[in-house]
């Protein structure tokens, strides 16, 4: 059964500098879901966990090393126990899902050899809010409480 450990903005951004380091050469990475929610957050010194803990984050990547440091870290993975989250390597065709211009909104920051590239908020619960599930209702309210969303 998937632990579901990840609620603070802390989390992702540790995470992101522990895999940035890790890189022998530049990746890219587009991080999406909830992860990425708590990426903005981070950003903007929000420490407001969220009210219904995640089990993952959601990178796509076009690097393969990139790749093999997501699949190191797959659900059941030595990772997880450690995290009590795991990585869940997304395909590209999800970001149809989001708007056809959402890279014009999206911030990019860089981790050691790691370029990560994350959609707006407001872009990022296109997809949750389509699903339409009482978790991704929460973590809508969260966004607006927390004032990601403006």
């Amino acid at each position: 059964m998937p632990r579901r450990e990840l609620k603070h903005p802390r989390q992702v951004e540790d995470w992101l500098i522990e895999f940035g380091g890790k890189l022998m050469q530049p990746g890219r990475m587009i991080l999406i879901g909830s992860g990425a929610l708590l990426w903005h957050a981070f950003q903007r010194g929000i420490t407001e966990p969220l009210p219904e803990s995640s089990m993952d984050v959601d990178p796509i990547t076009d690097s393969d090393e990139v790749a093999q440091l997501c699949y190191d870290a797959l659900i059941g993975s030595d990772f997880e126990v450690a995290h009590g989250w795991h990585v869940n390597l997304m395909p590209e065709s999800v970001l149809r899902e989001f708007s056809a211009d959402w890279s014009a909104r999206a911030a990019t920051k860089t981790y050691g050899c790691l370029e990560v590239t994350v959609p707006s908020p407001s872009d990022l619960l296109l997809p949750k809010l389509r699903r339409n599930e009482p978790r991704d209702r929460a973590h809508e309210a969260w966004a607006k409480s927390i004032k990601l969303l403006t």
